[in-house]
C-alpha cells in the first residue's frame, strides 16, 4: 500500500496510458491526476497493488 506522494508518477503513468489506449480523454487524464496531486497534498492518497506469489511441485 501507497500513501504518500510517492506514488503520483505511478498514477500519472496509468492515466497516460489510458488516454493512449482511447479509454479515457486528455481533458479527464489531467483532472483526474490533478484530484490525486490534491488527495497526496492532503494525506488522502491511497494505492494498493496486490501481489500474488504462488509456488509448487510435481508429484
Amino acid at each position: 500500500m501507497f500513501t504518500d506522494a510517492l506514488i503520483l508518477p505511478m498514477l500519472s503513468g496509468f492515466a497516460e496510458a489510458a488516454c493512449a489506449a482511447g479509454a479515457i480523454t486528455e481533458k479527464e487524464a489531467a483532472i483526474w491526476v490533478a484530484d490525486q496531486e490534491e488527495r497526496s497534498r492532503s494525506g488522502r492518497a491511497f494505492l494498493a497493488l496486490p501481489i500474488f506469489i504462488a509456488s509448487g511441485r510435481r508429484a
